[in-house]
């Protein structure tokens, strides 16, 4: 005789649509979580993104921006938006060997010779013995000069021997009537343009870029250097005399002469906007340069 078989229960429905519910529920709380997550490490990652592309920017202007003259060294200020500069930078040092009436010899201290094959030659500059301030003569060209310029004829200026860190320096003449009280033993500089300025970017739509231009008589040579900033970017500008508590000023001055330094506004963005979020990650970056190549006073 067979015994008898136990009946073994099943889930009702009712269990198994309450079991459903509680997955379901504990399913949502998990994507949700993670999505949160997942956004907020976007977003801090943006904020990193937009960080670094102000501090590139910052560190790649400090270095012309230091070497500038604070007379005579800004040629072009955007006097309405204010997010461009151009200014007069510092190639290579060196001393008057020869003037004529329409050219200069100099030997110039050690400079990277790839450095100065490549400038866009945009003039030099003589300084005056008893003011410090340089006269400018733009445009002319530059050319390699005999040595006898300088080391003959009555003439001992041995600055082109000179060697520092495998480099030497060399004798140049360049074209452009002399400024007054040009003479041999005069101290002088060779400089190209550089323009830096806030404008459309070419990789990122209805945002801006910062942008490098070196610039000559002829021709120019444009890089976009870092993007996206925000349209807020912008420059103001420190000048003499220095204002109360020594602030720059938000609006450019009519003598660029007397500009000495520049506060900058590096409004930094993510390149993206996360979902859930309004718009990209900022990093607004304000820094000050001041002018480091001061005359005497």
């Amino acid at each position: 005789m067979r015994p008898p078989t136990r009946t073994r229960r099943g889930f009702s429905l009712v269990e198994i649509i309450t079991a459903l519910t509680i997955l379901a529920v504990i399913g949502a709380a998990m994507t949700k979580m993670m999505l949160s997550q997942t956004r907020n490490f976007q977003y801090d990652s943006g904020g990193r993104r937009s960080r670094t592309a102000a501090r590139s920017a910052m560190n790649i202007m400090i270095t012309d921006l230091r070497m500038t003259q604070d007379n005579g060294g800004v040629s072009y200020l955007d006097a309405t938006n204010h997010r461009r500069v151009d200014v007069r930078v510092p190639v290579a040092f060196g001393v008057v060997c020869e003037v004529t009436a329409s050219t200069v010899a100099m030997a110039i201290t050690p400079v990277d010779s790839f450095q100065l094959a490549t400038i866009r030659f945009g003039g030099y500059a003589v300084r005056d013995a008893t003011t410090g301030i340089y006269s400018y003569v733009s445009g002319g060209t530059l050319s390699s000069a005999d040595v006898s310029k300088c080391h003959s004829g009555g003439v001992g200026i041995y600055a082109d021997t000179i060697t520092m860190g495998g480099r030497t320096g060399a004798v140049v003449q360049a074209t452009g009537a002399p400024p007054a009280g040009t003479a041999v033993g005069s101290m002088a500089m060779l400089w190209q343009t550089v323009r830096y300025s806030f404008d459309s970017s070419k990789v990122f739509p209805n945002r801006a870029g910062l942008y490098r231009i070196v610039t000559n008589a002829a021709s120019a040579d444009t890089n976009e250097l870092i993007a996206p900033f925000s349209w807020s970017a912008r420059f103001s500008y420190f000048t003499n005399p220095a204002q109360a508590n020594d602030t720059a000023a938000t609006t450019a001055p009519a003598d660029l002469n007397t500009v000495r330094g520049l506060k900058i506004l590096l409004a930094a963005e993510a390149s993206d906007t996360v979902p859930g979020y309004t718009g990209p990650k900022k990093s607004p970056l304000t820094t000050a340069v001041f002018f480091k190549n001061t005359r005497i006073q």
